[in-house]
């Protein structure tokens, strides 16, 4: 990948080739990490309501989630899906 990146062919990378080469080497982990951050701020507090109040008729756990706030259900969820997320990076 440096060497596709050299364009003067003369061993070293000057400050333009380097750039290119970050560039290339990270443009994957920024699409990754947007996708991750586009799950992680709105479809988790989405899916962390829609579940709240599937749960609610629930027994013995509607309870639970019903006096709980939404917010800090969502925060729950929310981190739970982080977890999900993070613990499966890991394994690939």
């Amino acid at each position: 990948m440096m060497q596709a990146c050299d364009m003067n062919f003369d061993g070293e990378l000057d400050h333009e080739e380097f750039v290119r080469f970050i560039q290339e080497l990270t443009s994957d982990t920024f699409i990754v990490v947007s996708q991750g951050l586009i799950i992680t701020l709105i479809v988790a507090p989405t899916v962390a309501m829609a579940t709240k109040k599937a749960t609610e008729g629930v027994p013995a756990v509607g309870k639970v989630v019903q006096r709980l706030p939404s917010s800090v259900y969502a925060s729950l969820v929310t981190l739970a899906i982080v977890w999900f997320q993070t613990s499966r990076q890991q394994v690939n």
